[in-house]
């Protein structure tokens, strides 16, 4: 199957190899991070610990309810959005944060996952030519072109190898920008991930402009 020989052979889309299980612990440990802790309150979310230094929660721990665009319950784990970035919640606590939806009137949705289908190559399972055909005209649909899609997959390959086969995680069932980020923030300096976040964020929010 394709995973497998991909698994096999030396990755040189960005001239950097890398042969299975041959990442360093202190990188393995760092991809398995946590989201942080979630308290929620009557109408506000705190969350402490977050782990992306880009990211407004961050800087600000104390997120209102009237400051959230919407949220996404059916995500693994829940979401929310605030401004132009998007926050990871605790998977534990989803059914509070639906009582915290209900409570402030939030907007629930569904997002489209659009890293989810970028990354689908890297999943511990057969990637078929009919596979990336139908990915290649989901992606579409939302503006991408098929430069850009090689261009983002070269990029970020090796992390994302690294990130379910390193770490041992073996994802078959699908990734989406959490786990994008988690791989590529062991791999970029502070100024180099702040770009690369603030690109994520405008691909995994892009069905809200298209």
């Amino acid at each position: 199957m394709n995973f497998i020989k991909r698994l096999l052979k030396t990755n040189k889309s960005q001239g950097k190899p890398w042969t299975m299980f041959s990442s360093a612990k202190s990188e393995v440990e760092k991809m398995l991070i946590s989201t942080g802790q979630l308290t929620i309150g009557d109408n506000f979310l705190k969350l402490e610990n977050y782990p992306f230094e880009p990211s407004i929660a961050y800087r600000q721990s104390i997120i209102q309810a009237e400051h959230i665009q919407d949220i996404d319950l059916h995500s693994y784990p829940p979401n929310i959005r605030v401004g132009n970035e998007i926050l990871f919640l605790t998977r534990e606590k989803k059914d509070e944060l639906e009582e915290f939806a209900k409570r402030n009137k939030l907007n629930t949705i569904e997002r489209p996952t659009i890293w989810g289908w970028i990354l689908e190559p890297f999943l511990d399972t057969e990637y078929t030519p009919e596979t990336d055909q139908r990915l290649m005209e989901l992606l579409g649909k939302y503006g991408f072109s098929i430069e850009q899609i090689k261009y983002l997959r070269a990029e970020v390959e090796t992390q994302m190898l690294k990130y379910n086969f390193d770490t041992m995680l073996w994802e078959w069932g699908g990734f989406d920008t959490l786990d994008v980020l988690k791989a590529m923030r062991t791999k970029y300096n502070p100024h180099e991930f702040r770009d690369f976040y603030k690109r994520a964020m405008e691909i995994a929010l892009a069905s809200t402009s298209s």
